[in-house]
């Protein structure tokens, strides 16, 4: 066995009980860090405007909407937007990025700090949307009853609601929980600091969580270290396509459709999902209401 101390790609996991900064509290990091993620952005949009077209004002509920990443294109399709998030820096930058649409944009849209398992909002959605594997925040049945409960009780008759899963791999939950992996050097997009990042993770079996803890070292030029290593937390329900449908049922709601991939030709209610798909996504509506493609 390799010595802990001398190997630098080996750390121990922070516990699980440490309580850690989220991951969602730098909003101007995490906009740089997924600046290139636009798949998922140009999917939802057109699924939205199949559903309720463009340029209608129809309303659209955009569920952890983080920074307005999607928020933002949204109000530019002509739709009216309510965005609810429980981080209020993720709302502050989503504020900033309305501020700076047109008049009339900025008129169709509403930003709520709420938790996804306890807003109550009227039935008025034509299209809700929960993007970027958010749903897998919510680390229990109970909770994800709940939100999805929350989710049928806010759309109008025949509305839809889609959303994504991380399909969950076993040779990536498998990894080795105390070495460091994805080291990469950058600077922060607000400070300017160089900083090395670093990520390792810890899955439970029983509660089908992973534990993610992403590591970011301040370093010189050379790369040598610097400052002192913060950490951030985020933790990740494994979801399985059965147990997806399963807690939709709970809260009488079904899967429609189904996409393997952010791509609105492939869709089919039974598609398979294996080992080669990149995403899980999931449009339902309410139990006993009729649908069509």
């Amino acid at each position: 066995m390799r010595d802990l101390k001398r190997d630098p790609n080996r750390v121990r996991f922070a516990s699980r009980q440490t309580t850690l900064p989220d991951s969602f509290d730098d909003a101007a990091l995490y906009d740089w860090e997924f600046r290139r993620r636009r798949s998922d952005v140009t999917f939802y949009r057109a699924l939205a405007a199949e559903r309720i077209g463009y340029n209608t004002g129809g309303k659209v509920l955009d569920l952890a909407c983080g920074s307005g990443r999607l928020l933002v294109p949204m109000l530019r399709d002509g739709h009216t937007v309510v965005g609810l998030d429980r981080s209020a820096p993720m709302l502050e930058r989503a504020a900033a990025r309305v501020g700076r649409t047109a008049a009339q944009q900025k008129a169709r849209c509403m930003l709520v700090r709420a938790d996804l398992r306890a807003f109550n909002l009227k039935p008025e959605f034509e299209f809700a949307v929960c993007a970027f594997h958010s749903v897998q925040h919510l680390l229990t049945n109970n909770d994800l009853v709940r939100f999805f409960q929350r989710v049928r009780r806010s759309l109008r008759p025949n509305g839809w609601f889609a959303f994504d899963v991380l399909p969950a791999h076993p040779d990536w939950l498998a990894r080795d929980p105390e070495r460091r992996w994805s080291r990469t050097m950058f600077t922060h997009p607000t400070t300017g600091k160089r900083l090395v990042y670093t990520t390792n993770q810890l899955y439970e079996p029983r509660t089908k969580v992973l534990h993610i803890r992403t590591y970011y070292q301040p370093v010189d030029k050379l790369g040598r270290n610097v400052g002192t290593e913060y950490v951030v937390g985020m933790d990740s329900r494994q979801l399985e396509p059965d147990e997806v449908a399963s807690l939709l049922e709970r809260a009488s709601m079904k899967v429609i459709a189904r996409y393997a991939a952010f791509d609105l030709h492939k869709h089919d209610r039974n598609v398979t999902f294996d080992k080669k798909s990149d995403e899980h996504v999931y449009i339902a509506k309410a139990i006993g209401e009729a649908h069509r493609f």
